[in-house]
């Protein structure tokens, strides 16, 4: 088989190179063959160089939130997150609450966490794709920390950007971005919203509070209004749902504020058994991801439509 070649364009397009000047001065120290047309094979190229990775993804960036805390968002994240993957998307899990629940469960202490992505306070910024950590085929995680506690008060103007802003390199990298947003109003859930395209509210039927949906809805408006004019309303999921005739009227009472998904989330102890022994859902009991390979599917086809 003919050895591949390239040209000196060729080559900045295939490789991470800053400039024509940086490649043409390290080829000349590392003496790096070349046929007479000034071509470079690949295989001696991939030696020196590393390749650059290409996506062609549109990311959509969910915001799993809901400000009553107990309604299972961070349940539904990390199970949608796993049920995306497992359909073949590339997907990336948040973890924007500073309880870190999700970090706790599945990375542990964390020494650098998005909070030390967001340059708040004029910090110096980390890259977040160092702190990417890969949890499943598929699937990375970033990592919270009890730092995030630290980000109430804006101190700049553009405080209330600095997710939105610290997503953009990764953006293309993935196919969902899926973020866990924390059981609060303020500046936290204002960044998530910024950033967002699209709300997820899951509502645990046992602990339902029109109230809250209220206050969240008022929150989304604000931001589509100041901030966001994009941000859709992806929908409302029934979670930890029993079925029980006392609910009947529940999804009717949910509508006045957000479109209310077909797929529910049944209680299940699968659920909290996984969690507890730190493993996906899908290696515990693939059974009870069924329910969450179901909810990926209608909020696949949700978001493909943006729902407003």
């Amino acid at each position: 088989m003919k050895a591949k070649v390239l040209s000196v364009e060729e080559v900045l397009s295939e490789y991470v190179l800053s400039s024509e000047d940086e490649f043409l001065e390290k080829a000349e120290k590392w003496s790096l063959p070349k046929d007479n047309k000034g071509k470079y094979k690949t295989e001696v190229l991939d030696k020196y160089f590393s390749k650059k990775i290409k996506h062609s993804y549109e990311s959509v960036i969910i915001a799993v939130s809901n400000q009553k805390g107990g309604e299972g968002k961070t349940t539904v994240s990390i199970c949608l997150a796993e049920a995306l993957a497992k359909s073949g998307k590339k997907v990336l899990l948040l973890d924007w609450d500073a309880q870190a629940n999700i970090t706790q469960l599945y990375v542990g202490q964390a020494d650098k966490s998005v909070f030390h992505t967001l340059g708040y306070k004029g910090e110096s910024k980390v890259d977040v794709s160092e702190i990417i950590v890969n949890l499943a085929p598929g699937l990375d995680l970033v990592p919270s920390s009890i730092h995030l506690a630290n980000f109430t008060t804006p101190y700049e103007r553009d405080d209330f950007d600095l997710l939105k802003e610290a997503l953009l390199p990764i953006r293309s990298s993935y196919e969902y971005i899926i973020i866990d947003c924390p059981p609060s109003l303020g500046l936290i859930l204002e960044n998530a919203l910024i950033a967002a395209d699209l709300v997820l509210v899951p509502i645990q039927t046992r602990a339902f509070s029109v109230q809250g949906l209220k206050d969240l809805h008022g929150t989304i408006e604000k931001i589509r209004k100041k901030a966001n004019p994009g941000l859709g309303l992806l929908g409302a999921v029934l979670n930890q749902y029993e079925d029980s005739r006392a609910l009947s009227g529940l999804a009717e009472t949910v509508r006045k504020y957000f479109p209310v998904f077909d797929s529910v989330v049944y209680r299940r102890e699968a659920i909290p058994q996984s969690q507890a022994k730190r493993k996906l859902l899908s290696e515990y009991d693939p059974k009870a991801m069924q329910m969450f390979s179901t909810l990926a599917e209608e909020v696949m086809r949700r978001a493909n439509g943006k729902k407003s």
